[in-house]
């Protein structure tokens, strides 16, 4: 049976994880918690963040959503050790907001070019 943890860590962010065929220790939430408020010094407009633990046979599976702006983000890696697996999911989540922050500051910064030329 899956269990559900809710952290609220700031005001607006919600972090939630789901351990499923795990035991979620102190120590790894611990570490989950750290890693994930790095996310928020990229961009400030994450409201929640739902992170999913299994084990399955000799491999753990981390899947993180980062909801923002109401785009979701995925991420999801597998790896024999734990630690190793969250690591690279989180790695290609932070991608997906740096992406997509420097888009928005793109597409602003050339919609002001573009009004002060005209």
């Amino acid at each position: 049976m899956a269990k559900h943890k809710v952290f609220k860590i700031h005001d607006k962010l919600h972090i939630t994880i789901t351990s499923k065929q795990i035991e979620l220790t102190p120590k790894l939430r611990g570490y989950i918690q750290q890693k994930t408020l790095k996310l928020t010094k990229y961009f400030s407009h994450i409201s929640d963040i739902h992170i999913i633990i299994s084990e399955e046979k000799y491999r753990h599976v981390i899947e993180i959503n980062a909801l923002t702006n109401g785009i979701t983000m995925p991420g999801r890696a597998e790896h024999s050790d734990v630690h190793t697996a969250f690591d690279k999911a989180l790695s290609k989540v932070e991608n997906q907001i740096r992406r997509y922050k420097d888009k928005i500051v793109t597409h602003t910064s050339k919609q002001e070019k573009d009004r002060s030329i005209s």
